[in-house]
C-alpha cells in the first residue's frame, strides 16, 4: 500500500438542514407578527441556537490515512476531531439502520461511545485503544481502513 493514500468524503443530511432552516424561518416569522416583544428576542435567539447546531451536525467532512481520521463538522470545518492511528485499536464496518435507538448527528452514549452520524447507512466504528468507541458515518468505510493501513 502507498504512503500516500488519503480516503476523503463529504457527508450531509440536507432533508434534515433544510427542515431546520424552514422551522427556523416559519417561527421567527410567526413570533415577528404577533408582536411579541421580549418574546421575540427570545425565540430569536434559541432558534438561531437551533440553527446552528443542525447545520454543525447535518454535515461532515472526513479524512482518513496513514495518520488517522480526521472529522470535520459544519460547513467551516469547526469544530475538528482527530484520532490518531496510533490509538486505533481495531475498525470495523457497520451499518447504521434508521431505528430509534440510532438518530442522526453528533452525540455520546455510555455504552457506544461518540457518534458523528449526518445520515442512517455505512459507517466505521473505530474501537480505540483505551477503549471508547467513535462511529463515523461514510460513504465508503472500507477505503478508509485501507487508506489508515488497518488490516481486516
Amino acid at each position: 500500500m502507498p504512503a500516500a493514500t488519503v480516503y476523503t468524503c463529504r457527508v450531509t443530511n440536507w432533508p434534515i438542514l433544510w427542515l431546520s432552516i424552514f422551522c427556523t424561518v416559519v417561527c421567527i416569522f410567526n413570533v415577528a407578527v404577533s408582536d411579541g416583544g421580549a418574546l421575540f428576542l427570545f425565540v430569536v435567539v434559541l432558534w438561531c441556537i437551533v440553527l446552528v447546531k443542525a447545520v454543525v451536525q447535518a454535515s461532515q467532512r472526513v479524512s482518513a490515512g496513514p495518520v488517522g481520521l480526521a472529522v470535520n463538522l459544519g460547513p467551516f470545518g469547526f469544530p475538528r476531531v482527530t484520532v490518531a492511528r496510533a490509538n486505533i485499536a481495531r475498525a470495523e464496518i457497520i451499518d447504521m439502520p434508521v431505528t430509534l435507538r440510532s438518530r442522526w448527528g453528533v452525540y455520546w452514549t455510555r455504552k457506544r461511545g461518540w457518534f458523528f452520524t449526518p445520515n442512517m447507512g455505512p459507517a466505521l466504528r473505530l474501537h480505540l485503544t483505551n477503549g471508547r468507541n467513535i462511529t463515523v458515518a461514510m460513504p465508503e468505510p472500507a477505503a478508509a481502513i485501507w487508506a489508515m493501513g488497518i488490516a481486516p
